[in-house]
């Protein structure tokens, strides 16, 4: 169990490449080739020869290992955060996510050691509790049909907690997280059930109102899209590729020299901003806050082209 378990994780190995600069978002970034189905089944095989000197049955013993390995990164495009993950490299760098995501991102290295990364955890346990079960049952265990019924019943509900969008269950969260949420003056969360990729920006302006932060990226030159991680990780760009507003003035800026160069400072309305660098290739834009950084209803679209691209609702910690 500890050897499939620990051949599970083996396409996480890739976040080694954050230490040699390689970008999330490239090739061979984090959930890149290394989650695609083709390094799965490669993989399946190669690993297939440890297989025969064991005495262990080939075929099936291949089949196995390529389906723990995919599995990764399958499950990964269940997830509601970060990127997608690039299945069917190299014929194809998409970065796929699945239309159903209950699984919150886990924190990358050793920010999984954390309180968050605790919740992460537990609410995986939940919602695998039935195959942990069935793995570890004892052999000669038999269930009666009541019970049974009730494990399923109590697992359902557990997973309608974590994964549902129902505004009962959001309630029920709120309260045993003591939330603290702030909306953006003409939101409602249920006009936000409505808001679909590909909606342009002039749409959802009409039907959720200002945002309360916006955040515009402008990438480089020479780099086709700009990976927020990097832009927010203090990299060195020498041109002015984001900025930060709230309540339609700037709060910040990722290169204050830089945008400084070009007239934009804090407190640049978001117009001005506009007719300095035209409109952002990449935005985002929050509708909620935390004014006490504590739990609240994230609630974030984000747009590539002026085009909705993708839309976050979840539960976060934080301003």
């Amino acid at each position: 169990m500890a050897v499939w378990s620990a051949l599970a994780m083996l396409p996480d190995l890739d976040v080694i490449g954050f230490a040699l600069g390689v970008h999330y978002g490239d090739p061979w970034g984090h959930r890149g080739a290394a989650h695609s189905l083709l390094i799965a089944a490669a993989l399946g095989v190669a690993l297939s020869a440890i297989a025969r000197r064991r005495n262990l049955p080939l075929g099936r013993t291949a089949l196995f290992t390529v389906a723990v390995l995919a599995s990764h990164g399958l499950l990964d495009t269940m997830t509601d955060g970060g990127l997608g993950c690039a299945l069917l490299w190299p014929f194809s760098l998409t970065r796929y996510f699945a239309p159903w995501r209950p699984i919150p991102v886990a924190p990358i290295g050793l920010d999984f050691l954390s309180p968050y990364g605790a919740i992460v955890s537990a609410i995986e346990l939940a919602l695998f509790g039935p195959l942990f079960l069935y793995a570890l049952r004892p052999r000669r265990l038999t269930m009666r049909p009541l019970t049974a019924a009730s494990l399923t019943v109590m697992w359902l509900m557990s997973v309608w907690l974590i994964a549902s969008g129902d505004p009962i269950r959001d309630s029920i969260l709120g309260f045993a997280l003591r939330e603290n949420t702030s909306y953006a003056g003409g939101f409602s969360d249920a006009a936000f059930r409505s808001v679909t990729p590909g909606m342009s920006e002039q749409d959802l302006r009409r039907l959720l109102g200002a945002p309360y932060q916006e955040d515009w990226y402008y990438p480089p030159r020479d780099q086709p899209a700009l990976r927020a991680e990097d832009a927010f990780a203090g990299a060195a760009w020498r041109e002015c590729v984001g900025l930060r507003f709230e309540y339609g003035f700037a709060a910040s800026t990722i290169d204050e020299d830089s945008c400084g160069n070009l007239g934009l400072w804090i407190g640049t309305s978001l117009d001005d901003a506009r007719r300095v660098l035209g409109p952002p290739r990449e935005a985002c834009w929050g509708y909620t806050w935390s004014p006490t950084g504590a739990f609240h209803r994230l609630r974030l679209v984000c747009f590539l082209d002026s085009r909705v691209e993708v839309v976050l609702r979840r539960w976060v910690r934080g301003g």
